[in-house]
């Protein structure tokens, strides 16, 4: 005799594959929400939700596509955003360090490592070896990759008070890169007022910015840079180059209200 047993009402998986099984337990996501199962079901705190669902053609959703990358403990949702046919943007949940981020990426379909060395995925008709290499290999020759990631805006004082950052120590290593030598950048944005994209030209727009050439042996770069609010970005888009980035200490003194 067969029977379902009922663990929990009110959701739903978006699609088909839109659930993984990952260190144990089962990731899915619902139209609005991600969930976790591991003996009973579990809405997830996601502090991007309305970046994804913004930006989501419910249309498609059909096409969403979740994989697992167990060497970074990550769960990977491909997702088709307003302005396209497939999938194009990705969130990524890592449930050992408990945080999200996002970006744009074309994946149709995922399949975990296994007994392969690598992930492999697809897009365009194409089959992708991923983490492997530091170039993209999708040209002939190989291009490098322009990779970048984007902390959110952080402050002192709840924003009530200005900062003044004159100093940040990198912690960005380079090894295994096969540059003869490899560098990135560290970009400090500030902003003087709030709003929801520092990106625009409105008042919410960063007001200046600070670009701290990092190689193999810089130590600490000194900047002068002021406002309510800042950001950090890493990137780069050097052939041959592989950072990775550990805990960037940034000088901040409190400087004034206005």
């Amino acid at each position: 005799y067969f029977a379902f047993t009922e663990v929990a009402r009110g959701m739903s998986m978006i699609s088909q594959n839109a659930a993984v099984n990952a260190n144990g337990r089962v990731f899915f996501m619902d139209r609005g929400d991600f969930y976790v199962y591991a003996g009973s079901v579990q809405k997830l705190k996601c502090p991007v939700l309305t970046t994804v669902f913004d930006d989501f053609d419910l249309g498609q959703r059909q096409k969403v596509v979740c994989g697992h990358n167990p060497d970074f403990s990550e769960v990977t949702w491909f997702y088709p955003s307003e302005s396209a046919a497939l999938n194009d943007k990705y969130v990524i949940y890592n449930y050992q360090q408990n945080i999200w981020y996002f970006g744009s990426l074309a994946r149709t379909a995922w399949m975990d490592r296994g007994i392969n060395d690598t992930p492999v995925a697809s897009s365009n008709g194409f089959l992708f070896l991923h983490e492997s290499g530091f170039d993209d290999g999708s040209t002939s020759p190989a291009s490098s990759i322009d990779a970048h990631v984007e902390s959110s805006q952080f402050d002192i004082e709840d924003g009530d008070s200005f900062s003044f950052v004159r100093r940040i120590l990198p912690d960005v290593s380079f090894e295994q890169s096969t540059a003869d030598s490899p560098t990135m950048n560290l970009v400090l944005k500030a902003r003087n007022f709030p709003g929801t994209n520092y990106h625009t030209t409105q008042s919410s727009a960063v007001t200046r910015s600070a670009t701290v050439p990092v190689e193999q042996f810089t130590d600490q770069a000194h900047v002068r840079l002021r406002g309510r609010s800042l950001a950090l970005r890493a990137e780069s888009s050097t052939l041959g180059v592989k950072w990775r980035l550990g805990s960037p200490r940034i000088d901040i003194r409190k400087d004034g209200r206005r």
